[in-house]
């Protein structure tokens, strides 16, 4: 793909402090480039947006919107970008980013079909905001060129049509590095975004009870928007998270490793079968149970392999192995024995396994009736970081159908104990809790919501259900509603 540079920006000559940020783009991307571009690929925006727009121009770029009196909001931004990335972008040119205080204005005006991108909602102006949007940082797919160009090309053109800006949300996953650079982006050509409203976002995920589970808790997703990525605060907290879970992971695989020393566990290669996560700035919540899932196949396929083999093999073995112990150690330690399939049964180890794997993991303790972790955050702590930004977020419970999962709720009939559930969450949010997920990308995969047959009649049942919950979180509760376009379609 060939593009052209059409004129320089003074502004575009940022270092890249952060070492995570330099290595991500380090010889394939050329932000001058991209800038400037007016011959950008028309890649589809995640495959939904229509060709309604797709033969009008693309409009001017200009430098700078320096006639504009920047926010707060906007002053902070482009002093965290200075510091973080070594980039010179007057805080002007962040004017498109909308604060927090204007998205808590314009929520009680979004409905379910503002997030729905239909071709319908297209033609009539209603599609006019996606907030659940992630890129390839975290769990998407498309790179933040891509996406951003998208964005204000459909922006620019429903703006024609409604005389309104479009609104849209980046919401990585536990991570802020896409973040970044989408907000230096757009700093550095204000006038391509103008008819965009930017909300920086992220997905939280945070651990909680959840009394009809199996395991007393679940982890769940908070969308968080307004959220400040240069902010040492946040930045301090997401990358504990990552590190919690790196370094719970590393003991676990260390401890079973120990424990089973015949099995040969080894971090490096539980990596190598987890390496897109890994690669990435963020660590996926959870990862601890692919960790244990890795331990426990691992030593099953171990002592399968071992009970294989002719019993008159495994005795000589055993006692060639014993007779080096006692040369070499003084003792008999059985050194074979413990692979005899006859000594060491499955359940065995992995009873062993799930031993040494609850101290690690988020587990319910009995003795202060908390849920408790050491690889997960706390909703609580959650949100004693989030109420230290000066710009204080807004919040937006992520697919929160699934609670009734947790709660055994779902049936309309039970829904109230979600609801109970969430006015919990809520009144311990610091009045930042405002919205709900109605629209969600986790709710268009018809496998989790009914069975995996995936017949029509399977995806009509799961979005019916859906449709009665959103019905019931409408008039039960005080929540606004949120969702990401690329969702559920037909719900």
């Amino acid at each position: 793909m060939e593009i052209r540079v059409s004129q320089s920006y003074p502004n575009n000559n940022c270092k890249i402090n952060n070492t995570k940020l330099a290595s991500t783009y380090k010889s394939d991307v050329n932000y001058d480039a991209f800038i400037t571009s007016k011959n950008r690929t028309q890649t589809s925006f995640s495959g939904l947006f229509s060709k309604i727009f797709s033969n009008k121009s693309a409009f001017q770029e200009s430098k700078f919107l320096l006639n504009d009196i920047p926010s707060e909001f906007a002053a902070q931004i482009s002093s965290g970008i200075k510091r973080v990335m070594d980039c010179n972008i007057p805080a002007q040119n962040f004017n498109c980013v909308m604060t927090p205080d204007e998205l808590r204005e314009i929520l009680p005006d979004l409905k379910q079909d503002s997030f729905l991108a239909t071709e319908k909602n297209q033609k009539r102006g209603i599609y006019c905001a996606d907030l659940d949007y992630q890129t390839s940082f975290s769990s998407g797919n498309e790179n933040i060129f891509d996406i951003l160009d998208n964005v204000a090309q459909y922006a620019n053109d429903y703006y024609d049509q409604t005389g309104k800006n479009f609104i849209f949300a980046l919401t990585d996953r536990d991570s802020i590095e896409g973040l970044q650079h989408a907000l230096r982006i757009i700093g550095s050509n204000p006038e391509k975004f103008k008819h965009v409203k930017f909300v920086p976002g992220i997905k939280m995920s945070f651990a909680h009870e959840a009394p009809n589970s199996n395991l007393g808790y679940e982890n769940s997703d908070m969308l968080i928007y307004g959220i400040n990525p240069f902010s040492e605060n946040v930045i301090n907290f997401v990358e504990t998270t990552i590190h919690k879970r790196k370094n719970m992971t590393i003991n676990f695989i260390k401890q079973v490793n120990q424990l089973y020393p015949e099995f040969a566990y080894s971090v490096i290669e539980f990596a190598q079968q987890n390496r897109i996560k890994y690669k990435k700035g963020f660590c996926v919540s959870n990862l601890y149970w692919r960790a244990r899932e890795y331990a426990e196949t691992k030593g099953d396929t171990a002592i399968k392999g071992i009970s294989m083999v002719p019993k008159e093999i495994l005795s000589e073995a055993e006692e060639i192995l014993n007779e080096l112990d006692q040369v070499f150690l003084g003792s008999n330690q059985g050194g074979f024995s413990a692979l005899g399939s006859e000594i060491i049964k499955d359940e065995e180890v992995n009873k062993s396994i799930k031993e040494v794997f609850s101290k690690y993991s988020t587990h319910y303790d009995d003795e202060s009736e908390k849920v408790v972790s050491e690889a997960e955050n706390l909703y609580d702590e959650m949100i004693e970081c989030l109420s230290k930004e000066p710009n204080k977020p807004v919040l937006a419970l992520a697919s929160p159908y699934y609670f009734s999962h947790y709660y055994e709720a779902k049936d309309p009939d039970t829904f109230e104990k979600v609801v109970q559930f969430i006015e919990g969450l809520q009144s311990k949010s610091n009045d930042m809790l405002l919205a709900f997920e109605s629209v969600a990308p986790s709710y268009d995969i018809d496998s989790n919501l009914t069975t995996i047959s995936g017949n029509l009649l399977d995806k009509y049942v799961g979005r019916h259900k859906i449709n009665l919950f959103n019905e019931y979180m409408r008039k039960n509760t005080n929540l606004y509603e949120v969702g990401g376009s690329f969702a559920n379609r037909n719900i």
